[in-house]
C-alpha cells in the first residue's frame, strides 16, 4: 500500500488522524463488519469525514494491490467448471433510481452475479445490475456471459447454473414438463447438477460474510462496482492463507 500511495503522511502541515496501517484497519474493518461511519469514527478516535476520506482513498487501491492475486486465481480456474449464481445486495430504496425493487426476494437492492468453482471457492463478480432484472439477464449484461464464453462452448470446461438460466447456453437443470413427471434420468441429472451447484451458494455465503454486501449498501451506487472488485481481490486473499512468517 505505501509503496502505491507514496508517503502518507506529509512532511510539513497537519497530521493525518491515523497512520497508513490503522486506516487501512478502518476500511476492512468498514467492509467487514458494515458498520456505520459514525460508530467507527468513535471506535478508532477520529471523525465522521475522516472515515469517509479514508474509504473514498484507499478502497481503490487496496483493490489494485490485490490485482496480482486475483489475476492468479483466475488463471488457475481458466480450464475448471465454474458455476454462477445471482444474489441481491440491498440498498434501500433510491431517490431517482428505479428497478431496485426485487419481486423475488421482497426488498430493494442490486443483484450481482457470482462465479465460484467446484470447491466453494469465489472467482469474479459482474457488473452490479437493477435488484428487479431476472437472472438470465443479469447474466448477460453483466459481462459475465461475455467473459466465460469459452467455458459455455461444447468443448468448454463447462459453466452450470440453476433453473433461472435456461436459455443462456449454459448446463441447467432439466424443466418438469406440464404434462408429464422427469423421468428417472432426468432425476439423476438434476441431482447431479444442483449437487455441483451447493458449491456457488457456499462462495456467496463467504462473500455475504464481507456484510458491506449483506446488511444493507449506503454509500451511493456509483461506487457499488468498485467496492465488489475489491471484497472480490480480499476473499480471494482471505482464502489463500496469508503466512506473515513465510
Amino acid at each position: 500500500m505505501h509503496a502505491v500511495i507514496g508517503p502518507w503522511q506529509a512532511p510539513t502541515g497537519r497530521r493525518k488522524a491515523l497512520g497508513l496501517y490503522m486506516a487501512v484497519v478502518v476500511v476492512l474493518f468498514y467492509l467487514r463488519r458494515n458498520n456505520s461511519q459514525q460508530v467507527e469514527a468513535e471506535l478508532f478516535g477520529c471523525s465522521q469525514p475522516t472515515i469517509s476520506r479514508y474509504l473514498t482513498c484507499l478502497e481503490p487501491v487496496i483493490g489494485r494491490c490485490l490485482e496480482q492475486v486475483e489475476a492468479e486465481a483466475a488463471r488457475d480456474r481458466a480450464g475448471s467448471t465454474l458455476i454462477v449464481d445471482g444474489f441481491l445486495v440491498p440498498t434501500g430504496e433510491r431517490a431517482h433510481t428505479k428497478g431496485l425493487f426485487s419481486g423475488k426476494r421482497h426488498a430493494c437492492g442490486v443483484n450481482v452475479q457470482a462465479v465460484a468453482d467446484l470447491r466453494g471457492h469465489l472467482v469474479d463478480f459482474g457488473e452490479p445490475m437493477h435488484g428487479s432484472m431476472h437472472d438470465a439477464r443479469a447474466f448477460g449484461e453483466s459481462g459475465i456471459a461475455k467473459r466465460y464464453a469459452a467455458h459455455a462452448e461444447p468443448d468448454g470446461p463447462g459453466l452450470l447454473g440453476d433453473k433461472g438460466y435456461v436459455g443462456c447456453g449454459i448446463i441447467t437443470p432439466v424443466k418438469k414438463p406440464d404434462y408429464r413427471p422427469l423421468t428417472p434420468a432426468e432425476g439423476w441429472y438434476n441431482r447431479q447438477i444442483n449437487r455441483r451447484r451447493s458449491a456457488g451458494e457456499r462462495a456467496i455465503a463467504h462473500a455475504v460474510n464481507w456484510k458491506i454486501l449483506d446488511t444493507g449498501y449506503r454509500r451511493p451506487l456509483r461506487l457499488l462496482g468498485r467496492t465488489l472488485r475489491c471484497v472480490l481481490a480480499l476473499e480471494i486473499y482471505r482464502r489463500q492463507g496469508f503466512n506473515p512468517f513465510e
